[in-house]
């Protein structure tokens, strides 16, 4: 049956992010119908699924337009079964699109299979990401 991968996601999108994007967006949260240029395509969705191995069993997603900074704010938490590399997909994909995570180094995901110890942090300074 395979294990699951949570993926716990927040960001602010830059204020120049393509529609395309945010309507990809918007449609993996489950805003609007599939639009006519879909650019992310992957099996799964990393924004939507739910495993009672995890804490938080039902996915929380949310999509909105912050007025203050004039940009979209994202924020997941989501599980699934991470067969693809779906949740590296996923944030490869954003990653330049996002203007601020959170604290100094800019953090935006943390993902932990159902079976590791320590999650995977993801910052948008300082590299990569961090074990």
């Amino acid at each position: 049956m395979g294990m699951y991968t949570e993926l716990i996601f927040g960001a602010e999108l830059k204020s120049d992010t393509p529609i395309d994007v945010i309507n990809t967006l918007k449609y993996l949260v489950g805003d609007i119908d599939i639009p006519s240029n879909l650019l992310y395509t992957e099996d799964r969705n990393p924004l939507m699924g739910g495993s009672y191995y995890f804490g938080v069993n039902t996915s929380v997603t949310k999509m909105y337009f912050d007025g203050i900074s004039d940009a979209w704010v994202l924020s997941s938490r989501a599980n699934i079964k991470n067969y693809g590399n779906e949740i590296e997909t996923f944030l490869e994909w954003i990653k330049p699109f996002i203007s601020q995570g959170s604290g100094n180094r800019e953090m935006y995901a943390i993902v932990i299979y159902e079976d590791q110890e320590i999650p995977s942090i993801y910052y948008l300074n300082d590299g990569d990401n961090c074990s």
